[in-house]
């Protein structure tokens, strides 16, 4: 045992965590501010005049811009709060009012420098004027209510709901806004619900819960964590850092004698507090140390912990985190880089705009995770036989299998985009996470790093130079603390670039920050700030991203050229990239900056088709060191034949029954020189589905009959059915065939568990949980049948969707009969399913006659081993004993 309170701990770490906070309303009254933390160096807080003056800073930016921020009548801004960033830089956020109402995504977020009296950013998330918005709901308070409340299955706790104007769209409108816990088949939720108060439709929705998953693994043997206590009496709360503490299951924070815990043993539960109390402690000491935060909030809390869940996974659940095992129940998810990606969800939702809302904001939530359990990793500095610090996530958990769940320097090698694209909204979050974390580490790291067997693809350009971990979590940091709603990959590069100019003077750190996002496909916005120590810089870009061609021809497209300095200068043009046999042309080649060139693009009867990436560079004529690219993408596609045709089907989508037929019509037409015959065939179905053409050979200019048959066997489904005509040349089209079961919809139930004792007055539970077999989800009602005088059967929800539970509650009274009795519990939807729960009633225990104690006639009591019944309501005496008092108390058996 350790004097000063740290205990010497035998640890195994294992895997995941999640943290959060709900976003504090400040006063109105007076600006709020974090208490200052001990912040060594750099990262020390500014003095008070500074935030005095920074407030006086930002007021004036506040009114000086009011019609850039999109300020308008009936607008009003409460004092902001105030955290500080990394070097003691200051953000404000003020929060917006609208007559009164709050606005999400309307707040305004004012950044200076650590002495406040230079403003480097003032941004808003709002991107239209309030004006014209309601403020009296035709939807009532509970309607909108009853809304919210149906988009989980299981509800535990709802908030009144709120009139807000949501603004965080191109159309603002008045909301109701409203947070549901509970649960969904995917696990716990905390949803935000926006239920628009003029027609009742969902405007916008976010789910609070994080899921983490990381690696189990020695932390070495002993670690030291703060604890708390004295001899006798120790507990896993850390006092030093505030809102930290590791709990069991049911929320008991752990408690001991002496200041010594867990085993080391894989699956023990108090060495998995271990684990995860001694990664979120790091994690709190990197982000005050690295990043200059205050917590977890950047106002000094942090969030609880709780281990030991009875599930496959780790989940943030708004208040804290619960942490369970991996799919093969084999190791507690407990690591450092998942604890800190946990904790690094908890650092998103308390910057501005919270968690936001989209599948964009959720992946670089997710990002935001990966990129502080990195971090976290990195500060510690486990030795290599522990384990080193790496840019993989959960490398160690073995969650479904050997391997990590992603990897930062090639997201792609996992399965996940390293890239940006438009298609990133409809990917899920944790896959989509992988552009920024490729973005981060190429930031960091560099596309190629001495000594390393890994090069880190890059998507564009010509190669990316790293400013390093710490570098590269300050700008990070910063850009977080300019976070608006809705939260995109483009808003994230222009915030890495403002706080990367405000963090490091001169351009270095800025332009490395451009090169990464360039990198990883995500191009400058309008409007991105320049290098105020490169006036004669410049860029260039084409106006249109990529191009077609066929083998052989050409293309071209105007390359636009602007001046972002005070001079002017003459740029030489150049490609790289160009695919074997193909070259390019611009006219001019030598342009003055600012204006425009055309460039051709010529292919070969040789060159490969494919997509390719020119890289288009502009170089100063008279300083050639300096050069600036954009990217170009050239897809190539094979030569058109001499007659050429198309074909198409009169649907490009039809649903059809097993066992039935459905029939298509398919057409083709001669686009070029004679008509000629062409073979029909289809790929893409399984063998179960017949599908036939007549006639199956046809000349161009002629239709098709087509016929779809899935015979019974055929799987129900969504199938993309590739039709081909093949004759001088193959063309295609596509068909969406669904394939659905003509039978009824139909689901399935069970109790869980199916029997349970109880005595008679008290009351026990099961879940109803029930399952779509076949046909879509559909909503059920819950009913019991064959309930025994004396017992209440009640459901919550009453009514649920299949896929989801429902937990059905069991009441006897001290009257009801003991016994068992089996009662169906129903689920009634298109059809009835039933489940059997065996209640057993045991008698109440009779208890002790004791004197000075009331009685009513019928009462019993047991004495000396007899049971009496009482005759007479009377108030008990000593010497009134049963045997003693048979005018009162009347014998009725012995005990058993």
């Amino acid at each position: 045992m350790k004097p000063n309170g740290r205990s010497p701990i035998a640890a195994l770490l294992a895997v995941a965590l999640g943290a959060s906070a709900l976003y504090g309303t400040p006063p109105a009254t007076a600006a709020t501010e974090a208490p200052s933390p001990a912040a060594p160096g750099a990262h020390a807080p500014p003095d008070a005049r500074s935030r005095s003056r920074a407030l006086d800073s930002a007021d004036r930016a506040l009114a000086g811009q009011a019609r850039e921020l999109l300020a308008g009548d009936g607008d009003t801004f409460e004092r902001p709060t105030v955290v500080f960033g990394p070097r003691g830089l200051q953000y404000l956020t003020y929060r917006r009012l609208h007559h009164g109402l709050p606005v999400y995504g309307g707040d305004v977020i004012v950044a200076t420098d650590r002495e406040g009296g230079t403003v480097t950013t003032v941004t808003t998330g709002q991107r239209a004027t309030l004006d014209g918005v309601a403020t009296r709901p035709v939807v009532t308070a509970e309607r909108a209510r009853e809304i919210a409340r149906n988009l989980l299955g299981t509800v535990t706790e709802q908030s009144a709901p709120r009139l807000v104007v949501h603004a965080a769209g191109t159309r603002p409108r008045l909301t109701w806004e409203s947070v549901v816990r509970g649960s969904s088949k995917e696990g716990p939720s905390v949803l935000h619900v926006y239920v628009d108060a003029a027609d009742g439709s969902v405007t916008d929705r976010w789910n609070d819960v994080r899921h983490g998953i990381g690696h189990s693994y020695y932390n070495g043997d002993p670690v030291h964590l703060d604890t708390s206590g004295s001899p006798g009496s120790y507990t896993l709360t850390d006092f030093t850092r505030s809102g930290l503490s590791c709990a069991a299951p049911n929320g008991t924070v752990y408690r001991g004698e002496d200041d010594e815990w867990g085993n080391g043993s894989v699956l023990d539960l108090e060495t998995a507090c271990v684990d995860a109390l001694f990664a979120a402690q790091h994690a709190w000491d990197m982000a005050r140390d690295w990043l200059g935060r205050n917590g977890f909030t950047g106002d000094g809390r942090g969030f609880p912990i709780r281990v030991g869940q009875n599930f496959p996974n780790a989940v943030w659940t708004g208040s804290g985190v619960w942490i369970g095992h991996n799919e093969s129940g084999s190791r507690n998810l407990t690591s450092l880089d998942v604890v800190g990606h946990e904790y690094g969800h908890a650092v998103f939702e308390n910057t501005g705009g919270g968690n936001g809302s989209g599948n964009e904001a959720n992946a670089l939530n997710e990002s935001t995770g990966d990129i502080f359990g990195t971090l976290t990793e990195h500060y510690v500095n486990h030795p290599p036989e522990v384990d080193a610090p790496d840019y993989l996530i959960g490398e160690k958990v073995e969650f479904s299998g050997p391997g990590p769940l992603r990897n930062m320097y090639d997201p792609a090698s996992l399965g996940d985009p390293g890239c940006y694209s438009d298609d990133v909204v409809n990917q899920e979050p944790h896959k989509s996470a992988g552009i920024q974390n490729h973005w981060f580490y190429l930031l960091a790291e560099g596309d190629r790093v001495p000594g390393r067997p890994e090069q880190s693809p890059v998507c564009a350009g010509t190669g990316v130079t790293g400013v390093g971990l710490r570098d590269a979590g300050e700008i990070y940091m910063g850009a977080l603390n300019l976070k608006t709603v809705p939260w995109t990959h483009a808003k994230a590069r222009t915030a890495t670039v403002r706080a990367a100019l405000a963090l490091f003077p001169g351009c270095l750190h800025a332009q490395r920050v451009k090169d990464a996002w360039d990198a990883v496909g995500v191009a400058a916005s309008p409007g991105e700030p320049g290098c105020p120590s490169e006036p004669r810089t410049f860029m260039v870009r084409p106006t249109e991203s990529g191009g077609v061609v066929d083998q052989g021809a050409s293309t071209a497209v105007t390359l636009r050229t602007r001046n972002l300095g005070a001079q002017s200068q003459d740029l030489v043009l150049s490609a790289e990239g160009l695919p074997a046999g193909a070259n390019v042309t611009f006219s001019p080649a030598r342009v003055p900056s600012g204006a425009d060139s055309t460039m051709t693009v010529t292919t070969s009867a040789a060159t490969p088709t494919g997509t390719h990436t020119v890289v288009v560079r502009a170089t100063s004529a008279a300083s050639p060191e300096i050069s600036h690219t954009a990217n170009y993408r050239l897809t190539v596609t094979p030569a058109s034949p001499a007659n050429d045709f198309s074909v198409a089907l009169d649907q490009d989508a039809t649903t059809v029954g097993r066992g039935t037929t459905t029939t298509l019509t398919l057409s083709t037409a001669t686009t070029r020189g004679d008509p000629q015959k062409v073979a029909l065939s289809a790929v893409g179905l399984p063998d179960s589905v017949s599908f036939t053409f007549n006639p199956s050979t046809i000349t161009t200019g002629q239709t098709a009959r087509v016929t779809v048959h899935p015979s019974e066997p055929t799987p129900p489904g969504a199938y993309l059915v590739t039709v081909r005509a093949t004759g001088a040349a193959r063309r295609t089209t596509t068909l969406r065939l669904t394939v659905r079961d003509p039978r009824a919809p139909d689901f399935s139930v069970r109790l869980t568990p199916e029997a349970a004792s109880v005595e008679a007055g008290g009351t026990t539970l099961t879940v109803l949980e029930t399952t779509t077999d076949w046909g879509g989800r559909q909503r059920v009602d819950i009913s019991a049948g064959g309930v025994p005088a004396g017992v209440t059967v009640s459901a919550n929800p009453r009514s649920i969707e299949t896929d989801s539970s429902s937990t059905v509650v069991f009441g006897t009274s001290a009257t009801t009969a003991p016994g068992t009795y089996p009662i169906t519990v129903s689920a009634t939807g298109s059809v009835t399913r039933s489940a059997t729960f065996t209640l057993t009633v045991k008698p109440r225990p009779v208890p002790a006659w004791r004197p000075y104690t009331p009685y009513a006639a019928g009462d019993r009591v047991t004495h000396g081993g007899t049971v009496y019944r009482c005759v007479i309501k009377h108030v008990s005496l000593p010497g009134w004993e049963p045997p003693r008092a048979p005018a009162l108390w009347a014998r009725v058996q012995p005990t058993k």
